[in-house]
């Protein structure tokens, strides 16, 4: 009863806070709110791992919810990111009414559309019906395209609808992809079954495997659109661009990974179908080298901060499916510290992104001059994200590629390692010169000051909060959660 109550909560504490930012007439009573809903919701996540973590799996309603380590992985993920995107908006937004940037009603629409996302999203981590798992993951594109063209002008426009079409393009392919993993059980479970992660694991090696692949590429292909992989990343560039700087943060450190959720799911459905899912593993390989490829080579030509981090999730995301397909225990747990790494360090880059974008107003690299003269606690967290983004040590991300790249050398994937390896050099280059750039000048004169503006303290904390967590995951991973990504690795592997 009380695994019931808790994954019920996880989504009804969201879309209460959803509706009361909407009906509620004051900004201040919807700026109080936000804050205790963040951290009621954050402290439901944490029992809900504490209880994983003790029974293996929690689930309630026959399966329909359900929660193993790898759920909870992305659960925990979610929560961590809306838990820092809610208060920082409320920032975020005052800040931009300070700059008389903001109009009638902006914080109200804002906050119900946030909490709707963040419903969405943990829906998505707990759903144990693949059919519910389906219609969540398909729910955060409807949640997030309003907040894409949240200031309405004809570029946010543009890029929302360029995010649904492709989006529900790849939800419709990943559509198909579940019924061809539902036709496959049909001959061992018959013709109506429970179509939940438990009775699917049950009868793995007894799927059938030409189906089963099938469907497993179709939700490659189609989830993978939304998670950020290439070729199907082209939506991601423009609404990390249009998006507001939080909700910017929610889609590249929360939303695509409840896509790769869904991926993951089949592959370790379909693996014991597939003789050890070799084919599998070799096209999510593919997918994810190739990912990597494209987000490097456009880091290197993009002139725009906030383009950046997309291009850099897309290389990430891309790294995070070479961990999977690589398939050892290692390479796997480093994808999971991957996931969990790349999430803080994304939400921390779009928060400082959004303190350079406050100050000069421009997210052009060159406009932005020598920001260590003017604002040096603002350069070091921008620079010091940079470089945890980046992979350098001793942040979180450093310790998940070296994983990775071990993982696959152990295996003997040694080009597969070499390459990706090779890529994140590249890289890590691309990513850090535009930032240091920003940071300390490129030696041209500084451009005429305009006029000051001054921007509170509390904006910085968020930011400097994921970057103290990403230099403790670095240097320490707590038992807990070292316990969690080995319990998700070993369910990805079975």
């Amino acid at each position: 009863m009380i695994d019931a109550a808790l994954l019920v909560a996880v989504v009804a504490v969201p879309l209460a806070a959803a509706a009361l930012s909407w009906v509620v007439r004051s900004d201040r009573w919807r700026c109080a709110l936000v804050l205790p809903v963040v951290l009621v919701l954050l402290g439901l996540t944490l029992t809900l791992v504490a209880r994983v973590l003790h029974l293996g799996t929690v689930a309630a309603f026959a399966n329909w919810l359900y929660l193993d380590h790898v759920g909870a992985v992305v659960l925990l993920v979610v929560t961590l990111v809306s838990a820092v995107a809610g208060p920082y908006s409320v920032v975020y937004f005052r800040s931009r009414a300070r700059a008389q940037l903001t109009h009638t009603d902006e914080l109200r629409t804002y906050l119900a559309l946030f909490f709707l996302l963040v419903a969405t999203m943990t829906a998505a981590a707990i759903a144990g019906n693949l059919g519910l798992l389906w219609t969540a993951v398909t729910a955060t594109t409807f949640a997030s395209a309003p907040l894409v063209d949240f200031y309405g002008s004809h570029e946010p426009l543009e890029a929302a609808w360029k995010y649904v079409i492709l989006a529900v393009a790849g939800d419709l392919i990943a559509l198909f992809g579940f019924l061809c993993l539902y036709a496959a059980g049909i001959g061992w479970l018959g013709g109506h079954y429970d179509f939940s992660v438990p009775v699917l694991e049950a009868a793995g090696p007894h799927l059938e495997p030409v189906l089963g692949t099938l469907g497993f590429l179709l939700v490659l292909v189609g989830f993978g659109t939304k998670a950020g992989l290439a070729p199907m990343h082209t939506w991601l560039p423009d609404a990390y661009q249009q998006a507001p700087v939080p909700v910017g943060a929610m889609l590249a450190g929360a939303e695509i990974n409840c896509a790769m959720l869904a991926i993951m799911r089949v592959l370790a459905l379909v693996t014991p179908a597939e003789h050890g899912g070799l084919a599998l593993r070799e096209a999510l390989l593919a997918f994810g080298l190739f990912s990597m490829t494209v987000g490097v080579v456009f880091l290197i030509a993009q002139r725009d901060f906030k383009r950046l981090l997309a291009y850099s999730s897309v290389e990430q995301m891309g790294l995070l499916a070479t961990g999977l397909a690589l398939g050892s225990p290692i390479a796997v747990a480093g994808a999971f510290l991957q996931m969990v790494a790349q999430s803080l360090a994304k939400a921390c880059m779009f928060f400082n992104a959004g303190t350079l974008l406050l100050r000069f107003r421009t997210t052009t690299v060159a406009e932005v001059p020598a920001v260590i003269r003017t604002a040096p606690v603002t350069a070091a967290l921008v620079l010091g994200a940079a470089l945890a983004t980046a992979g350098a040590p001793p942040f979180g991300l450093f310790l998940a590629e070296i994983s990775i790249v071990s993982g696959g050398l152990a295996t003997r994937a040694w080009a597969a390692a070499g390459f990706a390896a090779a890529l994140l050099v590249v890289g890590f280059i691309a990513l850090v010169a535009p930032y240091s750039r920003m940071v300390f000048g490129d030696g041209a004169p500084a451009p005429a000051p305009g006029p000051r503006r001054t921007l509170g303290p509390a904006i910085l904390v968020p930011g400097a909060v994921l970057l103290a967590g990403l230099l403790v995951l670095g240097v320490f991973v707590p038992q807990p959660l070292h316990a969690l990504l080995a319990g998700a690795a070993r369910e990805i592997r079975q």
